[in-house]
């Protein structure tokens, strides 16, 4: 498996992205810009759906935990709030 940036990295770079690229109409840096966004709120959505799924404590073939590790190689951790 290849190493993913962290959503706060990626979401950053292309807020910054949105600001230094030139676009007469400005049209790619409202769609960069609104993609970052999305990005943070899908990922704040996703913790805290993780935080409501029941952890199964069993060796394998927990649901809960299976997407947490997928979760967590998107730099999505389990909210603990």
């Amino acid at each position: 498996m290849t190493h993913k940036t962290s959503n706060a990295t990626l979401s950053g770079a292309m807020r910054t992205l949105a600001v230094e690229i030139e676009s007469g109409d400005g049209v790619a840096n409202a769609a960069i810009l609104e993609a970052s966004e999305r990005i943070d709120e899908l990922a704040s959505i996703a913790a805290e759906m993780l935080a409501m799924l029941p952890h199964n404590a069993v060796p394998t073939g927990c649901p809960a935990c299976a997407i947490a590790n997928r979760l967590r190689s998107l730099g999505i951790e389990r909210d603990t709030r």
